[in-house]
């Protein structure tokens, strides 16, 4: 009977981290249009000024563009995060009251749809703000992309248990080299002649004036754009160099204490090697490839669920 109470106790108290996380995502969607702004260029700021060397470095001119710019990819990018570990949270949850994997991840979409839409309803009533079908459905593109990764977990442990003989092998090993590879190209690609189309696209959208601005004034904000768009990008792929170092990992038959073993001191040993070699600051790709690990670690574990936390994939 004790043991029946106490699991009900727990079966009630893995709701509490979805409550508490949705109410941050409540009070998000609380601040009022200028208030919610303000506070989002302030964050990306900073998080430039600390991690980029290339943008702390730039002129104030170029630094306000770029803000501009990013600002709202990283808007949507945090409405994609929120509800990206969300979906993690309540399927964890899920698993508590349903066995099944398919139907955990169907009451997961379902839950979160309805929690996304409740939401934009709320910001119709919040000044500034307005409730868009856009934007749930960059919700439930970054609650989609967590059941996604937690089904590829969940194929990768099923392919595992049907090899006798798991290893290192180029299929194992491919996320990492294609992520290894991209970061590698991300400074030619951003430097290159082909992107300055695309970035002059998001200048004349998101920077105030720069349509006003004569030819010459206008290539020279785009030159000091492209570094940063450049180091942007690199710092971005060091963390999903750290998530695809740990899928690889469990393609080649490790469990996940193994695949942390050995992927955290690989990965941070590598990227800080090639952030010295890129001129980056080492620091900042240490710190993000070790984000990454530690992200795809947490979505493991919300694969494996209550009854299989004992036996990992």
């Amino acid at each position: 009977m004790n043991q029946i109470r106490c699991f009900d106790v727990l079966r009630a108290a893995v709701w509490l981290p979805v409550l508490l996380w949705y109410r941050v995502i409540w009070n998000f969607s609380a601040q009022t249009a200028a208030v919610s702004g303000d506070l989002s260029d302030r964050l990306l700021w900073r998080l430039l000024h600390s991690l980029s060397p290339v943008f702390a470095g730039a002129d104030a001119a170029a630094q306000n563009a770029a803000v501009e710019v990013l600002s709202f990819f990283e808007r949507k990018a945090a409405h994609m995060f929120l509800y990206f570990v969300l979906a993690l949270l309540v399927l964890f949850a899920l698993s508590f009251l349903l066995r099944q994997k398919a139907a955990r991840g169907a009451a997961t979409a379902l839950l979160c749809a309805a929690l996304a839409g409740l939401d934009e309803f709320h910001q119709t009533f919040v000044p500034g703000r307005s409730g868009q079908l856009r934007d749930v459905c960059i919700d439930l593109a970054g609650g989609a992309l967590a059941l996604g990764l937690v089904a590829l977990l969940l194929w990768t442990g099923h392919v595992r248990r049907g090899r006798t003989r798991p290893g290192l092998t180029v299929r194992a090993l491919l996320p990492v080299l294609l992520c290894a590879g991209a970061l590698a190209a991300a400074p030619a690609l951003a430097a290159s002649q082909s992107a300055l189309p695309v970035l002059s696209g998001l200048a004349a959208r998101f920077v105030p004036g720069f349509s006003a601005m004569d030819t010459s004034a206008q290539a020279e904000l785009l030159r000091a754009l492209q570094p940063i768009a450049g180091d942007t990008l690199r710092l971005g792929l060091c963390g999903l160099l750290g998530c695809s170092a740990v899928l690889s990992a469990a393609l080649c038959g490790l469990p996940l204490p193994g695949a942390l073993l050995v992927s955290i001191p690989a990965l941070l040993l590598g990227s800080g090697v090639f952030g010295w070699l890129e001129g980056s600051d080492i620091s900042s790709c240490i710190g993000l490839t070790g984000a990454g690990v530690l992200l795809a670690a947490v979505i493991w574990l919300a694969a494996l669920g209550r009854k299989d936390c004992r036996k990992l994939p």
